[in-house]
C-alpha cells in the first residue's frame, strides 16, 4: 500500500507539469492575434477557423499588396475585390503582450487567431522581394525595431536617418512640445523609468515616421506600394516590471490602444484610405529571441553574398525588353508576309491578261 502511494505521489507532479505546459501553450495560441484596424473597400477579409502562423504574416502582407510570394499561403482569410486596384501602403505594428489586453480594445474590421511559430514576423524577405519587383522605382520600405538601447531603422531613404536612434535621444525627444506626452494621456507612466521610456520611445518613433511622411509628400509620389513594419516591446516590459494586473499596466495598455487609434486615422488621411493597417499581438516565447539586425551585424555577421558570376547566371535584360522584343518580332512577321504576298502576286501575274495595267501599256504603245 505504501508503494502504491509513493508511485501516486510521484505521478501527480508529472501530470501537473504536463497540464501546466498545455495551458501555457493554449494561452500562447489565444494570446496572439492579427488585428486589421483598416483596409480599403476593395480588400475584404473572411473568418477562418485555422490559425495563421506568425511566419506567414509577411505572406499575408504580400497578398494585400498584390505581390505573389515565392511559397504558397495555405490560408484564405483575405479576399481582393478588384484586380485593378491595390493598396498604396501596408503598415504592420507588432506588439508584444502576454495579457492579450489589446484584443478587445482595438477597433477593427477583422481579427484572426495566430499560432506563434516564430517570436516575431520577419519582413526582410518581403522587402527584398519588393525591391526586386520594383527595382527601378525605389519603393518606400522601412522596418524599425528597438535593439537593446538602439533603434534599428532599416530603410534606404536617408531622410529617416534624422530620427533619434538611441533611447537617450528619444528621452530628449519626449520633452518637446509636439511629443507623445503632450498629445496622449500617459496616466501613471513615467518616462524617467526604463520600461516606461522604452514604451513611449517606441510609440514616439512610429509617430515621428508618420510626421516625416506628412512633411515630405514627395516620398509618397511614387506609384509603388509602401511597406512599414514597427515593433513595440515596451508594453510587455511594463507588465513584467509592475505586474500585468497593476494600474500602470492598465495605463500602458490604454496608451497603446489610444495611440493605434490615432495613427490609424493619421494614416488614413495621409494615404486617403488607400492603406492596410494590421496590429499583430504576440506573446514572448521562452527560449526564442528576435533576430538581431544591427548595422554591425550587416557588416561582420552577414555571409558572403553570391554574385551572378559565382552562380553562372545570365545578365539581366532591360525591363523594356519584352515590349521591344514583341514589337520587333511582329514587325518582322508582318514584313515577311507582305514581301511574300507581293512576290507571290508578281510571280503569278499573267502577261496576256486584259487588265488595266496592260490596257494602259497597249494604249501608250499605239500612241507611240
Amino acid at each position: 500500500m505504501k508503494i502504491k502511494m509513493a508511485v501516486s505521489r510521484r505521478t501527480v507532479p508529472a501530470k501537473m507539469i504536463i497540464l501546466s505546459i498545455f495551458l501555457y501553450l493554449l494561452g500562447i495560441g489565444h494570446g496572439s492575434k492579427l488585428i486589421v484596424t483598416h483596409a480599403p473597400s476593395y480588400v475584404s477579409f473572411q473568418e477562418q477557423t485555422k490559425p495563421l502562423e506568425t511566419g506567414d504574416v509577411p505572406k499575408v502582407i504580400s497578398h494585400t499588396l498584390g505581390i505573389s510570394s515565392q511559397s504558397g499561403l495555405d490560408w484564405n482569410g483575405i479576399l481582393h475585390g478588384s484586380v485593378f486596384q491595390r493598396p498604396k501602403a501596408n503598415v504592420l505594428i507588432t506588439v508584444v503582450d502576454s495579457t492579450g489586453s489589446l484584443t478587445n480594445k482595438l477597433r477593427n474590421i477583422a481579427n484572426f487567431q495566430v499560432s506563434p511559430n516564430e517570436p516575431m514576423p520577419d519582413v526582410s524577405d518581403l522587402m527584398t522581394a519588393m525591391q526586386g519587383v520594383f527595382y527601378n522605382k525605389n519603393p518606400l520600405l522601412l522596418d524599425a525595431a528597438l535593439d537593446s538601447n538602439m533603434f534599428n531603422i532599416r530603410t534606404e531613404f536617408d531622410v529617416f536617418r534624422k530620427l533619434p536612434n538611441t533611447i537617450m535621444k528619444m528621452a530628449d525627444r519626449l520633452l518637446n512640445q509636439d511629443s507623445l506626452l503632450q498629445t496622449l494621456n500617459t496616466g501613471s507612466l513615467n518616462s524617467s523609468l526604463d520600461q516606461d521610456l522604452t514604451l513611449m520611445g517606441e510609440l514616439q518613433m512610429i509617430q515621428d515616421v508618420i510626421d516625416m511622411l506628412t512633411s515630405n509628400p514627395n516620398l509618397l509620389a511614387s506609384r509603388t506600394p509602401d511597406l512599414f513594419s514597427f515593433s513595440v516591446t515596451g508594453l510587455q516590459a511594463v507588465n513584467d516590471k509592475d505586474g500585468s494586473q497593476s494600474p500602470k499596466a492598465a495605463d500602458a495598455s490604454q496608451l497603446v490602444t489610444d495611440f493605434i487609434h490615432k495613427i490609424t486615422e493619421d494614416l488614413r488621411k495621409l494615404y486617403k484610405d488607400n492603406v492596410v493597417i494590421e496590429v499583430l499581438t504576440t506573446v514572448p516565447v521562452q527560449g526564442q529571441l528576435r533576430k538581431v539586425r544591427s548595422l554591425k551585424a550587416d557588416v561582420t555577421d552577414t555571409p558572403k553574398v553570391l554574385t551572378k558570376l559565382d552562380l553562372n547566371l545570365s545578365q539581366d535584360y532591360n525591363y523594356m525588353y519584352p515590349a521591344i522584343f514583341n514589337i520587333a518580332l511582329w514587325i518582322m512577321i508582318i514584313m515577311s508576309l507582305s514581301v511574300f504576298a507581293v512576290a507571290y502576286g508578281i510571280w503569278n501575274m499573267d502577261p496576256g491578261r486584259d487588265s488595266i495595267i496592260y490596257r494602259m501599256t497597249t494604249t501608250r504603245l499605239k500612241k507611240d
